[in-house]
Parts: C-alpha cells; structure tokens; sequence
C-alpha cells in the first residue's frame, strides 16, 4: 500500500517541481520588479571633420529649436575652391560692368548718329527744294527770253528777205534762240533731276548730282546699330555668365561654411542621453559624439520566457506598475524577441536588470501622462503584467497541452 502512495507522491513532487521551473520566470517576472522604462536611444554623429565647442549641452538638457547639442569648427577647411570661384564671379561682374559701359556709350553714338542722320536729311531735302525752286524760276526766265529771241528771229528773217538788214544779223538771232533753248532744256533736265532726289529722299535715298549715294550719315547711323544690337548680344552674355558665376559662388560658399562650421543636431525638445565626446575634443567626420532620447516615446523592455514570448501577440495589453508607484499604467505590446534576438544597450536607452541569456524580451508602450509618466522615467524599475496570459497557460503550453 506505501509504495504507490510513494509512487503517486513522487510523481506529484516531480509535478510540482516541473511546474515551478516552467512557470519560475513567468512567476518572477509578475512578482519581482525586474522590468526597466526605456525608449529608443539614437546615435549623433559628427557631420565634419573639427573641433567640438566648449560649451555643449549636458545629459538630461532639452534640445533648443534649432536642434544644437554641439557646434563643430574646422579651422583647416579647404578655402581653395572659394576663393577661385570668388575670382571668377568678379571677373565675370568686371566683364559685365565693362559691356554695360559699352552699350551705354554705343546708345550715345547712336543718338548723335540718328540726329545727325536727320538734319542731313532735313538739310539734303531743303537743298533739293531751293533747287528745285530756282529751277523752276529759271526755266520761267528762260521760257520768257526764249519766246522773245524767237519773235527777234522772226523779225530779223523778215528784214533780211526785204534787204533792210544782213543775213548774218538774222543768223546771230537764230543763234540765240539756239543757245537759250539749250539753257532751257538743260534747266529743265536738272528740274526732273531734282525732282527726282527730293522724291528718293523722301524714302531715305540721298542721290547726289554725279549721281552716287551721299546718305553716309545714314550708313553711319546703321552701323552704329548694328554695333549697338552686338554689344547687348554680348552684354546678355555677360549677364548669364556673370549671374552663372554667382551661383557657383554662393553654392562654393555655403559648401564652405558646412565644411568650416556644422552642429551636431537633434529633433527640438528632445533630450540629450550622453555625451560621447569630450568638449573640445577633436572628431573625425563619422565619429559619433552625442546620444539624444525622446521622451515623447516611452517603453518598457520586459524580460520574459520564450513561452511567453510565444503566448503573446503585438498590440496585447499589459500592465505596467513602476517602482514607487502604486497606479497602474495600461499599454500595449509593440515588440517581441526571442531570446536569441533581444535587443540591447545599441538600441534602447535603458536595459532591464532581469535581462541574461535565455530570457526573450517584450517592449511594451507606454501611453503618455499622467505628468508624462513621471516626467521621463528612463531606467526606473517597473512590474509588468500581461492579462491575457497567466500560468496556467505557461505551463500547458510547455507541456504543449
């Protein structure tokens, strides 16, 4: 009769003792505060080569607007390519101001040259129409005397056929009537010559009496322009190479103040985690120098066995105490890791004391408030409970009942 009670008994014990190794860490992680508050810890590094400032901020201080935690100066920054391109902008500028001077100074020409132009023109036809004018006052003279020497002619024919005067005194009258109708025709000729440079004047054609083109203040005033019409040619040019030359310019100086001068930044109100680098120090660009933490994201990095890690989904609810507290703050699974792919001081800010090889890993979030759970508790211990799960469950899933 003892010995299957002693059986039975030991087997119990030997229950028991199966129950208490499987379900010991879930039982430890639900008694014992071994859980940490922690968020993503995030690395800064140098942007340049240089020196840090003296004066960076320090662990636990609230990052400005403008995101400095420490400025960076590079006293042996390679100036080279500034000043080469500052030279260039200033002959580019030098080129342009030149053209301008240019234009500005043809467009002077011109003007002279287009006045001139014009009182030739003016001149030239006024010249045309006192001809013109005198022409026709001769060609009236000329009429009238022609008219006379012929009635002369006439007469003196009539006499000489009587006797009453020579042949030759007849003859020396026809000679006249010749010679005034060769005055005549001749005036009359230069008349429809005039007539016609007065006409082509009009249309810009200045003939003079051999015959050749007198409008050489015209052609004066037309190469002026075309000289004028070159030099903007050239003076936009300029303008392009000369605003092309700036922006090189100021692209090579901002590339030169980011290689002088640089910060090592974070996001505004975040706070600095640790200072990697002394202040002071001289960094290699690369080099991390600062660690920075957003309280705005609180987690808590919770130990537990793999068989909780496998009960548990993403999203389950958890309850959080932390140490000293006695309020219960309500949040969710965000993460889960075996424990041969837990996450460690690389990633978050602060790492459970449970945390040792063979324990898997939950990160639970934690809502905000109330007062920001204590103000950024990073590091403080926490209890963690997950409802969803308790040991029952641990231990049939073990036994994969």
């Amino acid at each position: 009769m003892e010995s299957p009670r002693l059986v039975v008994g030991l087997g119990l014990a030997a229950l028991l003792a199966y129950i208490i190794w499987i379900g010991g860490p879930y039982l430890r992680s639900i008694i014992v505060r071994d859980a940490a508050v922690t968020t993503w810890i995030n690395i800064v590094r140098a942007p340049i080569d240089g020196y840090l400032d003296a004066n960076p901020l320090r662990p636990g201080d609230r990052v400005g607007s403008d995101g400095r935690i420490v400025g960076l100066d590079n006293p042996l920054a390679d100036s080279t390519r500034l000043a080469e391109a500052l030279t260039q902008r200033d002959a580019a500028v030098a080129r342009l101001e030149g053209h301008k001077d240019l234009v500005t100074r043809l467009e002077r020409v011109v003007e002279d040259r287009r006045r001139l132009a014009s009182d030739y023109a003016a001149t030239f036809r006024r010249q045309v129409e006192a001809k013109i004018d005198g022409s026709r006052k001769i060609i009236a003279f000329l009429s009238n005397r022609l008219e006379l020497e012929r009635a002369q002619a006439e007469r003196m024919a009539k006499l000489a056929k009587t006797g009453a005067t020579s042949q030759s005194a007849f003859e020396t009258a026809m000679g006249l009537v010749i010679e005034h109708q060769r005055l005549l025709t001749e005036t009359e000729t230069a008349f429809a010559q005039e007539a016609v440079q007065l006409d082509a004047a009009a249309r810009g054609v200045f003939l003079l009496d051999d015959g050749t083109d007198g409008a050489t203040a015209q052609r004066s005033l037309e190469t002026a322009l075309l000289e004028l019409e070159r030099a903007k040619a050239e003076l936009a040019v300029a303008e392009a190479e000369a605003a092309a030359a700036q922006a090189v310019a100021d692209a090579t100086s901002d590339t030169y103040r980011k290689q002088r001068t640089a910060i090592v930044s974070a996001p505004p109100d975040s706070r600095v985690w640790s200072l990697i680098e002394a202040p002071g120090g001289d960094v290699r660009a690369g080099t991390p120098v600062a660690s920075w933490i957003d309280c705005g994201v609180l987690l808590v990095d919770v130990p537990v066995s793999d068989i909780e890690v496998a009960l548990l989904n993403v999203g389950a609810g958890a309850d959080v105490v932390l140490e000293g507290e006695s309020t219960t703050h309500h949040g969710t699974v965000l993460l889960l890791r075996g424990s041969a792919a837990t996450l460690g001081a690389d990633d978050l800010a602060a790492i459970a004391k449970g945390r040792h090889p063979g324990i898997g890993q939950a990160i639970v979030k934690l809502p905000l408030d109330p007062a920001e759970i204590r103000s950024c508790a990073i590091g403080h211990a926490a209890h963690v409970d997950f409802p969803d799960i308790g040991l029952i469950q641990v231990v049939l899933a073990r036994l994969r009942l």
